[in-house]
């Protein structure tokens, strides 16, 4: 298992020239932080296994670590702020450590689609994962429990998902520097 932090995008070479933000919010429908990354003059383009480009000059990046959750959300937007995919991972853990939002991730992610297509990954990651002893079998269906408990959800939400990213790119686009 893997602990990734919110920084970690500021901290590497990915970027010379990085716009980092974040913001809390508590509203009962929310309760965490949402992490922004504008890549204004990124060195190293980033792609998905399939090719696509997610992270490249002027791309945004929002981060959503909801502490009441075990999802941690990725919005990617290319540079017209267009979304590119929305990316989930399943954890055991979403938190803060000495302020920065972190997650512990167990492998086994959900990626939506513009299209609304959504696709279940890494499935022979997490099972790898439980045969090397690195994660529980407690902690194995946990994780297929939350992506399935989520892709229920967003099969049927599709159209909130899109709203309720751009509504938080829209607020950090107005209140960036």
């Amino acid at each position: 298992m893997k602990r990734r932090y919110a920084n970690r995008h500021k901290q590497s070479k990915l970027n010379s020239d990085l716009i980092y933000l974040v913001k809390s919010i508590e509203d009962g429908y929310f309760n965490g932080d949402i992490c922004y990354y504008n890549f204004k003059n990124a060195n190293i383009k980033m792609s998905t296994p399939k090719g696509k480009v997610i992270i490249d000059n002027n791309y945004k990046l929002l981060g959503f670590y909801d502490y009441s959750s075990k999802v941690k959300l990725s919005a990617f937007y290319d540079k017209n702020s267009n979304i590119i995919e929305w990316y989930f991972d399943i954890a055991k853990e979403l938190g803060k450590e000495n302020g920065i939002p972190y997650e512990d991730d167990l492998y086994l992610d959900i990626v939506v689609r513009p299209d609304e297509k959504i696709i279940l990954q890494d499935e022979e990651e997490l099972k790898n994962a439980l045969q090397r002893f690195e994660i529980t079998k407690t902690e194995y269906e946990m994780a297929y429990e939350e992506a399935n408990k989520l892709i229920r959800l967003l099969k049927e939400r599709k159209e909130n998902l899109k709203k309720f990213t751009d509504e938080y790119l829209t607020y950090f686009e107005k209140n960036t520097f």
